[in-house]
């Protein structure tokens, strides 16, 4: 991945580099294929994800809230389950919806007699699906759709049948596309967001959105149709509420700097938030 360089009136400086993201935890650069950037510890910060070749593993960096980055790629569990892999379109999203969000990623080599050179990898590679347990990754065991081979690359997220959960359609080279259908995730507590801005841009993206449960627990999402790797997503937001029925409140930090405020939001409905005029 190339360091990202930034003019202050005249002079260059790489963000990348100072933000601490240019290189892996061994000062090693690496390839870099697709990325989302997301709020995966619930902390109130976005922090980043970013796949590639097999034998490298994917990133995770987590930010420290001051304009830099850890590498928590290693701690975190997301090391050790994808340095076989090739990695493409990626997105943290909540599959079960239990408040914390997993990691999907659409996989295969990029290279399509890999295995000639390398017997211990393949070109066509099953999906990945990581679940977050508080932070902490662990392969999340999703069916048999989950264990088939194909050479992903593209893979766009939304809730296709609106029934409160997100499903997956993922592009492959050669082959047809296929669509993951989540047959559970809606089992838990959840809430549905459709955003409309007025002043704002009409489909409210960059939205800014702080969900607190009834419990206190607190999520922070970003409306956004971008992540990952030649891929466009559903705008819509569905936060995960585990066990619980209702949302205190969901504050919503429109692009135009108006804040609006919902309070007492019952789960298992989707709800159209307006941009207010003033």
């Amino acid at each position: 991945m190339l360091p990202l360089s930034q003019n202050h009136g005249g002079t260059f400086t790489d963000v990348a580099l100072t933000a601490g993201v240019a290189f892996n935890e061994d000062g090693k650069s690496f390839a870099g294929m697709g990325v989302d950037f997301a709020d995966y510890d619930n902390d109130g910060r976005p922090d980043i994800t970013v796949t590639d070749l097999s034998d490298q593993r994917y990133l995770l960096y987590h930010n420290n809230g001051d304009g830099t980055f850890s590498d928590v790629t290693n701690p975190s569990g997301v090391g050790s389950a994808t340095l076989k892999y090739s990695g493409w379109s990626t997105r943290l999203l909540d599959i079960d919806n239990d408040g914390w969000k997993d990691l999907f990623v659409a996989q295969g080599h990029v290279m399509d007699n890999i295995e000639v050179t390398s017997p211990n990898l393949s070109y066509r590679q099953p999906p990945l699906l990581l679940r977050n347990l508080r932070g902490r990754f662990t392969q999340m065991d999703a069916g048999p759709s989950l264990k088939t081979v194909w050479a992903g690359r593209g893979a766009a997220l939304g809730d296709l049948d609106n029934d409160g959960d997100i499903d997956i359609v993922v592009a492959n080279i050669g082959e047809k596309a296929y669509i993951l259908r989540n047959a559970g995730g809606n089992q838990n507590g959840w809430i549905g967001i459709r955003t409309r801005g007025r002043r704002s841009n009409s489909d409210g993206l960059g939205c800014k959105l702080k969900v607190v449960a009834a419990s206190g627990a607190t999520q922070y999402y970003t409306v956004t149709t971008t992540a990952g790797y030649l891929s466009a997503s559903d705008k819509r937001v569905i936060v995960g509420l585990g066990s619980e029925r209702s949302a205190k409140s969901v504050e919503i930090h429109w692009p135009s700097g108006i804040v609006q405020r919902l309070e007492n939001v019952p789960a298992g409905k989707w709800i159209d938030v307006v941009e207010p005029q003033q």
